[in-house]
C-alpha cells in the first residue's frame, strides 16, 4: 500500500509538470467518452432495455396488406371469432388501426393534448404488463366506463409525476364525457407510437390491428399463415372485399422501435467510432510522451528499477488520465443526455426509459474502463521493452524516437483520418437528405398557413350533415379576422399518415379489377381549398360554391391519380366511386399538382372531394393570411366563443409547426452526427499537430544545419506540409473506401441522395485536408523561423 500511495504521488507530480499533456489528453478521452456514454444510454433503451410486459418474443402483431402493401385491418367484429378459432394464438387484444392520435382533454379548466390510443380491455392482459400506479384496463372496462390509462411519459411530462394522480379526472370538451384515470403503465411502453393514453375501444364500430401472444409451441411463421386464412375466410363472408394480397407478422419490439432502429444503430456506431478515435488520439499522445521521457526511464532502470516498476507507475499515469477523463466524459455525458431529450421527437421509443435512467454513471465506468485498456496499455509496454542502452546513447543528431516508431504514430494519425472521413461522410449525406427533404415540392404554399382544430359538441351533430352548419357560421366571422385572406374546411391534419383513404371503382371496371385498386387519399373542401392551400390546379376546375349535397358529385383528381386511375387517358369527365359503398358516382372536373401533405417523403395519389358531398368533418379549418400567423389564435377563440360558446378552439398551429414534425428526426440525426464528426475532425487534427510537431522538434538541429547550407524558409515549410499532406492523404484514402463501403447502412435514412453522393463524399474529403493543413501549418512554421546560429551553438 506505501508502495501504491507513493506511485500515485509520483504520477501526480509527473502530470503535473506535464500540464499541457494532461489537460489535452483529458479533454480528449472527456470528449470521447461522454459521447459515446450518452448515445449508448440512448442506444440502449430504445433496443436494448427489456419491454416491461411478460415473455416479448411471444408477442406478436400480424398483419394482412393489400398488393400496393397497405395494412387491411381486422373488423373489430369479428375479434372473438378469430380468437376463439386460432390454434397457434393463445389471446388477441385489438388496438384501433388509427393508431394514436391527437385529441383534447381538459384538466379543470386547462386544456391538455394526449396522443390517445383505443384498446380492446385485454389488451395490457396479453401484454402481461403491470402499472407503476393503480392499476390497468380489465374485463369490467368498456367504452362506457369511461376509464384512461396514462402511459409513464404522460404521467411524467403532464403531470408532473403526481403520486396521487390515480381517481384525477378529466373532461373531453367534445362529447363532455369525464374520464377517470385508473393507473399508469410501466415505462418503455410505448405502443402504438405517440401513445400518451389508452381507453377503451367502443365494441362493433370500428376496425383493430392485432396484438397476440403466441401458443406454447407455436411459430411466428404458422400464426402467419392462420391469420392469412382468416382473415380471407371473413373477406369472403362479406359483401365488400377486404382486398387481401398477403400476411405479415412483427414482433412487439420491431413495432415500437419502427423506423428508429436504423438512426440509432446509426448514431451508436458513429459515437463508437468517436470514443476509437479518442483512443487512439491519446495513445498517440501517450506514445510521443514516452518517446520524450526515453532517457528519463533508460536512466531510472539502469539505477535499478525493474521492468514492473516502470510499468506500474506508467499504468498508474494512464488509470489518473482515464479517471480524469471519466469524470469529465460523465458531464458532457449528463450534458449531452439531457439536451438529446430534450431535443428527441416524441415519437422517440424508451424516451421515457432515459428520461428515469439518472445519472449514467454505470455505463460511464465501463466506457472507462474500455476506454483505458485500449490506450494505456500498449503505449505503456511499448515505453517500458525499450533498449535502456540504446536510449542513452541517443545523441541530439538522432533524435528520440527511431524511424518505426515515426511510422508508428503515423499510421495512428492516418486511422484517425480515416475514421473522421467516415463520420464526416455520413454527417454529409444525411444533412444534403435533410436539405432535399426541407426543399422537396410540396405541391402546396406552406407560407401564411393556420390551422385552428376545434372540438365540437354532440350537439351541434345530427345523423347526415355532421357539424356542417358549424364551419358555415363560422366562416364569415373567420374572414373578417385582419388578415386572413381565404378559408376551407378539411378532413385531416397535415402529416397524419394515409390512413383516412379509400378503395376506388373506376367507372367500367369489373368487380375483380376494382377490387384490385390501391387504398387512395381523400381529401376534402370548398371553394376557396385549393386557393387556401396554395394548389394550383392543372386542368378543369377546382370546387364551386354550387357544389353541394343536392348537386351532381365531383371530385378533382391528382395527377398521380389521373396517371393510375387512367393512364394515357383525359380524366375529366370520368367517372369514380367508394368500392362496395353506397355512395354515389363523382365525376372528375379538374387535374390538380401532386401534394406532399398526408407524407413528406412521398405524394400519394389524392381524390379531391367537395366537403358538403362527403361523409363527414371533423372541426379542422386550414385559413390563408396576408402577414404572420402569429397571434392569430386570440382572434380566432374570440370568433369562436362569439358564435358558439360551447365550441372549443383546442390549438391553432401554423404550416411550419407542422413541418417541424416529420423534420425532426432527420434534424435530430443530422445534428448529432455532424457533432460526432466535427468531434472526430478537430481530435483528427491534434493528434496530427501533435505528431509534425514532434517530427519538426526532434529534426531542429537537421533544419538549423540545412538553413545554414542555404535551404529557405518557403522549402522547409512545404516539405513539413507536403509530410503532413502525405500522412492525411493516405488516411483520406483508406477512409473514403470505409464511407463507401458503411454508408450503405445509411440507405433508409437518405432521402433522394446516393449513398454515394459525389458531393458529400467528396465535401467531406476537401474539409479533412483542408484541417489538416491548418493543424500541420503551425509546426511547417516554426520549422521555417529556426535560428541555424542557435541550433549550431547548442550543439
Amino acid at each position: 500500500m506505501d508502495r501504491l500511495v507513493r506511485d500515485v504521488r509520483v504520477a501526480v507530480r509527473g502530470l503535473r509538470r506535464n500540464a499541457t499533456f494532461t489537460v489535452t489528453a483529458v479533454l480528449v478521452l472527456g470528449l470521447g467518452i461522454g459521447m459515446a456514454t450518452a448515445m449508448w444510454v440512448v442506444f440502449s433503451a430504445a433496443l436494448l432495455h427489456r419491454l416491461p410486459v411478460r415473455d416479448e418474443d411471444r408477442i406478436v402483431l400480424p398483419r394482412t396488406l393489400d398488393r400496393a402493401g397497405t395494412d387491411v385491418a381486422m373488423p373489430d367484429r369479428e375479434l372473438d371469432e378469430a380468437r376463439r378459432e386460432s390454434r397457434t394464438m393463445r389471446d388477441m387484444a385489438g388496438v384501433g388501426d388509427w393508431g394514436a392520435y391527437d385529441f383534447p382533454f381538459l384538466d379543470g379548466d386547462q386544456p391538455i393534448h394526449l396522443g390517445q390510443a383505443d384498446v380492446t380491455n385485454n389488451f395490457f392482459d396479453v401484454l402481461g404488463a403491470h402499472p407503476v400506479l393503480g392499476r390497468l384496463l380489465n374485463s369490467q372496462d368498456d367504452s362506457a366506463s369511461r376509464v384512461v390509462v396514462l402511459s409513464y411519459g404522460a404521467w411524467r411530462r403532464r403531470f408532473g409525476g403526481n403520486p396521487s394522480i390515480v381517481g384525477h379526472h378529466l373532461t373531453q370538451p367534445g362529447t363532455g364525457w369525464t374520464f377517470t384515470i385508473v393507473g399508469v403503465a410501466p415505462p418503455g411502453l410505448d405502443f402504438p407510437a405517440g401513445t400518451d393514453c389508452w381507453t377503451p375501444l367502443e365494441a362493433s364500430f370500428y376496425s383493430v390491428d392485432i396484438l397476440a401472444r403466441l401458443a406454447p409451441g407455436a411459430s411466428p411463421a404458422a400464426a402467419r399463415a392462420e391469420f392469412l386464412a382468416a382473415m380471407e375466410r371473413i373477406s369472403a363472408r362479406r359483401s365488400a372485399s377486404l382486398n387481401i394480397a398477403r400476411a405479415d407478422i412483427r414482433t412487439l419490439r420491431v413495432a415500437i422501435v419502427g423506423n428508429a432502429r436504423p438512426a440509432l444503430v446509426v448514431l451508436a456506431s458513429a459515437a463508437g467510432l468517436l470514443l476509437l478515435v479518442a483512443c487512439v488520439n491519446a495513445g498517440n499522445l501517450l506514445l510521443l510522451r514516452a518517446m520524450r521521457r526515453a532517457r528519463e526511464l533508460a536512466v531510472r532502470r539502469a539505477l535499478g528499477a525493474t521492468y514492473a516498476d516502470v510499468a506500474r507507475e506508467l499504468l498508474i499515469e494512464n488509470i489518473l488520465l482515464g479517471l480524469g477523463g471519466a469524470a469529465l466524459g460523465l458531464v458532457i455525458a449528463e450534458t449531452a443526455r439531457r439536451a438529446l431529450i430534450a431535443a428527441a421527437p416524441p415519437q422517440l421509443p424508451g424516451l421515457d426509459v432515459v428520461q428515469m435512467g439518472g445519472s449514467p454513471l454505470g455505463t460511464a465506468a465501463g466506457v472507462t474502463l474500455v476506454t483505458v485498456l485500449l490506450f494505456g496499455i500498449a503505449p505503456a509496454l511499448t515505453a517500458v521493452h525499450r533498449n535502456a542502452v540504446s536510449a542513452l546513447r541517443l545523441d541530439a543528431r538522432a533524435g528520440v524516437s527511431t524511424r518505426q516508431q515515426r511510422r508508428t504514430r503515423q499510421l495512428l494519425v492516418a486511422s484517425q483520418v480515416a475514421l473522421a472521413l467516415i463520420m464526416l461522410a455520413g454527417a454529409g449525406l444525411l444533412t444534403r437528405s435533410l436539405r432535399q427533404l426541407e426543399t422537396v415540392r410540396l405541391g402546396y404554399a406552406p407560407e401564411h398557413l393556420a390551422f385552428a382544430e376545434l372540438t365540437i359538441p354532440d350537439r351541434h351533430w345530427d345523423t347526415v350533415t355532421h357539424a356542417f352548419p358549424v364551419y358555415e357560421a363560422l366562416e364569415p366571422r373567420l374572414m373578417a379576422i385582419p388578415g386572413v385572406t381565404s378559408a376551407t374546411p378539411l378532413l385531416e391534419p397535415p402529416f397524419s399518415g394515409l390512413d383516412v383513404s379509400g378503395v376506388w371503382e373506376i367507372e367500367g371496371q369489373s368487380p375483380a379489377q376494382a377490387a384490385a385498386n390501391p387504398m387512395v387519399p381523400i381529401e376534402i373542401g370548398n371553394a376557396d381549398y385549393f386557393r387556401t392551400l396554395g394548389i394550383a390546379v392543372r386542368r378543369g376546375r377546382g370546387f364551386l360554391a354550387t357544389d353541394q349535397g343536392n348537386a351532381p358529385h365531383v371530385a378533382v383528381v391528382s395527377e398521380a391519380a389521373a396517371r393510375l386511375f387512367w393512364p394515357g387517358q383525359d380524366p375529366i369527365g370520368k367517372r369514380l366511386r367508394l368500392a362496395h359503398s353506397k355512395q354515389p358516382w363523382v365525376t372528375v372536373v379538374g387535374i390538380a399538382a401532386d401534394i406532399r401533405y398526408r407524407s413528406l417523403s412521398e405524394a400519394p395519389p389524392t381524390v379531391f372531394l367537395s366537403w358538403r358531398q362527403t361523409f363527414y368533418w371533423q372541426g379542422l379549418i386550414a385559413l390563408r393570411t396576408a402577414t404572420n400567423v402569429v397571434g392569430l389564435a386570440p382572434a380566432i377563440r374570440r370568433v369562436v366563443a362569439d358564435v358558439y360558446p360551447d365550441v372549443t378552439v383546442w390549438r391553432v398551429q401554423s404550416m411550419d409547426d407542422y413541418l417541424a414534425q416529420p423534420l425532426a428526426r432527420p434534424r435530430l440525426s443530422a445534428t448529432l452526427l455532424s457533432a460526432f464528426g466535427l468531434t472526430a475532425l478537430l481530435l483528427a487534427a491534434v493528434g496530427l499537430y501533435g505528431v509534425m510537431a514532434s517530427l519538426v522538434r526532434e529534426q531542429t538541429r537537421d533544419i538549423g544545419v540545412r538553413m545554414a547550407l542555404g535551404a529557405t524558409p518557403e522549402r522547409l515549410r512545404r516539405e513539413v506540409l507536403t509530410r503532413a499532406l502525405a500522412v492525411s492523404a493516405s488516411g483520406a484514402a483508406f477512409g473514403l473506401l470505409g464511407a463507401l463501403i458503411t454508408s450503405r447502412f445509411l440507405r433508409s435514412l437518405l432521402f433522394e441522395i446516393s449513398p454515394a453522393d459525389p458531393i458529400a463524399l467528396g465535401g467531406a474529403c476537401v474539409t479533412l485536408l483542408c484541417v489538416a493543413v491548418i493543424a500541420a501549418y503551425i509546426p511547417a512554421r516554426y520549422a521555417s523561423r529556426v535560428d541555424p546560429a542557435r541550433v549550431l551553438q547548442a550543439d
